[in-house]
């Protein structure tokens, strides 16, 4: 999906491409991922003569977002207290920033009800 966010619009080739920088993989398996990513409903695809152009449904932040709210959702749901304390425990040993600024944004969420 990274490639697909930051190309915008891509073909299985310029995938395959951008990934056989770091390791090789062959051209169906990047077309098999894509037309899963495709399936999941992640990318629209278009046809343009014989090869099919992917791109994105969601910015990486929505997706992210979604994730994380799905995330912490089942993760509350299921362990209920005890995620709760956890979770208040592990702000503890965030670093200094990332800290002041989870707390700030729970801060404005409650002020913001």
């Amino acid at each position: 999906m990274d490639i697909v966010w930051e190309l915008g619009q891509c073909s299985v080739k310029e995938v395959l491409e951008r990934i056989n920088q770091n390791k090789q993989l062959a051209y169906t398996t990047i077309a098999t991922i894509l037309q899963r990513l495709y399936e999941k409903c992640l990318v629209t695809r278009k046809g343009q003569g014989v090869a099919y152009f992917y791109s994105p449904k969601l910015s990486k932040k929505s997706y992210s977002k979604n994730l994380a709210q799905s995330f912490l959702n089942k993760f509350f749901s299921s362990y209920g207290d005890v995620a709760i304390t956890s979770f208040a425990e592990s702000i503890e040993k965030l670093p200094k920033k990332k800290k002041e600024y989870l707390l700030e944004l729970l801060k404005n969420h409650d002020e913001n009800k």
